[in-house]
């Protein structure tokens, strides 16, 4: 399986996702005019064009020559989706094109959303402003169409359909264009352009009776010309006397009657080894078909298949979309269809059904199997002869074929149903779920499994319906459905064989999965625990590693710090020996979540961020999200707002649009929070750290200091506990300022307090003043509040208070003061883990050259600077 690597654009891209333009194309001149008036906005509804009219008259020629004529109206892209609402098949659902649309529109994996109104909400927001057109092809009604518009005017959308679409155009105006067969003399201008001008003027009369043949419908002129083309020798009054004995007799009154004999005709005309393909490529599920598909549904080799369906293109009977991906005609399906029907046997159609769902389901599990990186327990029967399946080489071809395919996948998981394949309907469920889960593609992951526990309940087999059970559990849970997922888990569990460790293992996990996403996580530890008591017995180190972590993930949350660290130090030792990225990241989460919530910041953001991009290279969208929020706790902890702004922008984002709505509120408020509390230069931050569990006084005593030194305390975060540590934020009002506030602290701690200070600054606050000093002087307050927070200190083994005009460490019994520079100040905001740790910033601070720190003092030694004026 070959694909060319995907290299990211530099500079913003601009998607053109329009089709080809097509020869069949001819006239229409009105007709274009009429778009260009409709198009070009100017009122108060949004420029909205749809396009009805009969099956094959050419809606979707004249859109895509419209679109090709005036696309330097779109400078910022075109996009193009078949919504195929009158296909044989399913249509297609507005969400799978919205993801489409979102990849098209360069959002990063990371970004899609679960759900489809998140998904919306994305691509509204992405496209509002843009100039851009919205091409929706062959919709079945609005409810197609209505979740695919932008929330501006800035866009044209046009939309073709067979219906008026009346809601659509009452609820959002725009116009409509109804479009007619084609005028006898542009049939016959188009007629002539395919066979070729010298050949059609030789043989006027053919001409005319081929044109009433055609009955004005663009797709039956092109198969006339289609077939004058591939024989050139024949004459066109040949053509025209062999259309008259095809199988229907046509009507030239009647369109669809004359499009069906044309078609009956081109048939006609093809060998047996073109003809069978033909029919059989009717069969292929979803919207178009690769050349391995067609293959096994042919029964033929790559290499014949190739040839008959070059054949048929030359036939216009199927339309090559790629190099080895082909697709047909709606109407064209349709007739193949009634042809396989009626010509070929029934048990010559479930051949080749159960090779396609082979061919699928083969491939699937082997790209599954590169995507997941864990042992493959899906074990398949035997492959039916015929089936060619391809096997992809590595997890980024996996993930291409996966991204061409999922559509034709879950068409095919349907087709399976149908036909009575029970077991290929659960299998194609667990095949596809690594890369629906990890897309995001939450409903498509409902409907799968979904689909999968209708057909397990067909077998009467209690392993695959246990299987379904739990995996719909687990997407129900996801999707925010608790009460359903709740109890499709304990049903799970009340199926499952108590002697079935492994079963019963994964259905206690995925219980305890649940009740934590519920928030009741004494239960899910029990539960983890339940499971973790079984699968100890399979001798499985990779799923014994993920219960553990599990265990260790659910006691953390409890406050069982020991607990959760001893099983996660068994889960990294099992990864050892089973290495797995998914688990090796949730393990690194677990302990980068104990480490944050044991003061541990610098060690806890190492953790995080590691599990973070493993998360980002497996497109685990669900939890990245989750390391996102956890990122910005620590930085917005240690005064890092900026960072901590960013990563809680990009989790607030995809809560949002994953709809964890729970999630999304409390990190909007986080959000809100930072901007009211530091929204700029005019407020600063001020930070509290003891090395005991309460250091409230420390607190209350800088508090005291700053107001009455003029400095107001606006905010303030509930203080983290384990070691004590606080974010203040306060702004300046009438204050000496910041500068000479340090100087006043630090004269304090070298017991020079403005020139002349009779007593330690420590002892009882008995603070003289000599006010003859030269230079204003601290108040008496401020002398009393400096001597409260040096108490304070004293009464702690280790003490950090940082503000930009001091900092206050105490470490061996030593209180230091530094007034800090500008560039000290950043060396702390580069490195917030030293505002949670005395003992290193003192080291940090000590080893820097004095011009960068500001001069320090030490309580009973005098100042390098009299009087305490220390540099700034």
């Amino acid at each position: 399986m070959q694909h060319e690597p995907v290299t990211p654009k530099p500079g913003p891209f601009v998607p053109i996702q329009l089709p080809a333009r097509s020869r069949a194309f001819s006239g229409r001149e009105a007709q274009l005019a009429s778009l260009d008036r409709q198009s070009a906005g100017g009122s108060p509804d949004w420029p909205i064009v749809v396009i009805t009219g009969m099956p094959g008259v050419g809606k979707t020629l004249l859109a895509i020559e419209w679109a090709w004529r005036r696309i330097d109206r779109f400078p910022d892209g075109v996009l193009y989706a078949n919504l195929r609402g009158y296909s044989p098949g399913e249509p297609l659902p507005p969400g799978t094109v919205l993801r489409g649309f979102l990849d098209a529109l360069g959002t990063a994996p990371n970004r899609v959303p679960e759900d489809p109104g998140g998904q919306a909400r994305l691509y509204r927001s992405l496209i509002a402003d843009k100039r851009m057109l919205i091409i929706l092809d062959d919709a079945g009604d609005s409810s197609q169409v209505m979740p695919l518009l932008p929330g501006t005017a800035s866009c044209t959308v046009m939309v073709t359909s067979r219906g008026f679409l009346p809601e659509l155009t009452a609820r959002y105006g725009g116009s409509r264009l109804k479009l007619d067969t084609l005028p006898e003399p542009e049939s016959r201008s188009l007629l002539a352009h395919l066979v070729g001008a010298e050949r059609a003027a030789a043989e006027p009369g053919a001409i005319d009776e081929l044109v009433r043949a055609g009955a004005g419908l663009p797709l039956a002129l092109t198969l006339l010309g289609g077939r004058a083309q591939a024989h050139p020798q024949l004459a066109l009054a040949d053509i025209a006397a062999q259309i008259r004995t095809a199988v229907l007799e046509f009507d030239d009154l009647d369109p669809d009657t004359s499009l069906y004999s044309v078609l009956s005709w081109s048939y006609r005309a093809l060998p047996d080894d073109v003809a069978r393909p033909f029919r059989l490529m009717s069969l292929a599920p979803g919207p178009d078909f690769g050349l391995n598909a067609a293959a096994t549904l042919n029964h033929r080799s790559i290499d014949e298949t190739r040839r008959a369906l070059a054949a048929l293109e030359g036939a216009h009977l199927v339309e090559r979309r790629t190099p080895d991906r082909y697709a047909l005609h709606d109407l064209v399906r349709t007739y193949a269809l009634e042809l396989v029907r009626s010509v070929d046997g029934e048990a010559d159609q479930s051949d080749a059904r159960d090779r396609v769902i082979d061919f699928y389901l083969h491939t699937a599990k082997d790209a599954n199997q590169q995507l997941s990186q864990r042992k493959n327990r899906l074990e398949l029967g035997q492959l039916v002869p015929g089936a060619i399946p391809l096997t992809p080489a590595d997890a980024a071809e996996a993930l291409t074929w996966f991204d061409t395919e999922h559509i034709c996948l879950l068409a095919v998981q349907r087709m399976a149903a149908t036909s009575g394949r029970y077991n290929a309907v659960w299998q194609l469920a667990v095949a596809m779920d690594t890369y629906l889960r990890r897309k995001g593609s939450l409903d498509d992951r409902l409907a799968s499994w979904r689909t999968a526990l209708a057909a397990a309940e067909h077998l009467g087999d209690p392993a695959p319906l246990v299987l379904a059970l739990r995996r719909l559990g687990d997407a129900c849970s996801r999707a925010g459905q608790h009460t359903e997922a709740l109890d499709l888990a304990q049903r799970c569990l009340g199926l499952a064989d108590p002697a079935a460790a492994a079963d019963q293992a994964e259905t206690h996990r995925t219980l305890a999965m649940i009740l934590e996403r519920q928030g009741d996580r004494e239960r899910a530890l029990d539960h983890a625990l339940q499971a973790l008591d079984r699968v100890r017995s399979l001798g499985d180190g990779l799923a014994e590693a993920e219960v553990l972590n599990a265990v260790a993930r659910y006691a953390a949350q409890l406050g069982h710090f020991d607990q959760a660290l001893d099983h996660c130090r068994a889960a990294q030792e099992l990864h050892r020996y089973h290495p797995d990225r998914a688990g090796e990241a949730d393990t690194l989460d677990t302990l980068g979540y104990l480490a944050h919530h044991s003061g541990e910041y610098s060690q806890a953001l190492t953790l995080y961020r590691e599990a973070l991009q493993l998360r980002r290279d497996l497109h685990d969208h669900y939890q990245v999200a989750d390391t996102l929020r956890n990122l910005g706790e620590i930085h917005a902890g240690v005064g890092d707002y900026h960072t901590a702004r960013r990563y809680w922008t990009e989790a607030l984002k995809l809560f949002t649009d994953q709809g964890r709505a729970a999630e999304a509120d409390d990190t909007q408020r986080q959000v809100e929070a930072l901007h009211h509390s530091a929204p700029g230069d005019a407020e600063e931050e001020v930070t509290v750290h003891t090395s005991g569990d309460d250091g409230q006084q420390v607190r209350d005593a800088l508090v005291d200091l700053l107001q009455v030194a003029g400095f107001d305390v606006i905010s303030g975060d509930v203080p983290q506990h384990g070691s004590w540590f606080q974010r203040l934020f306060v702004t300046q009002k009438n204050s000496r300022g910041g500068e000479e506030l340090g100087r006043l602290v630090a004269a304090a701690v070298a017991n020079h307090l403005g020139g002349t200070v009779n007593g330690s600054v420590v002892q009882g606050r008995d603070i003289h003043l000599n006010h003859n000093t030269a230079g204003a002087g601290p108040s008496e307050q401020e002398a009393n509040a400096i001597a409260r927070l040096l108490e304070a200190c004293q009464a702690q083994d280790e003490v950090a208070v940082c503000t930009s005009s001091f900092v206050l460490v105490k470490v061996d019994g030593r209180i230091t003061c530094w007034v800090p520079t500008t560039e000290a100040m950043r060396v702390l905001r580069a490195n917030p883990h030293l505002l949670h740790s005395p003992r290193e910033l003192f080291s940090t601070l000590s080893r820097l050259p004095e011009s960068i720190t500001g001069n320090r003092s030490h309580a009973g030694q005098p100042p390098t600077t009299a009087h305490g004026d220390f540099p700034a």
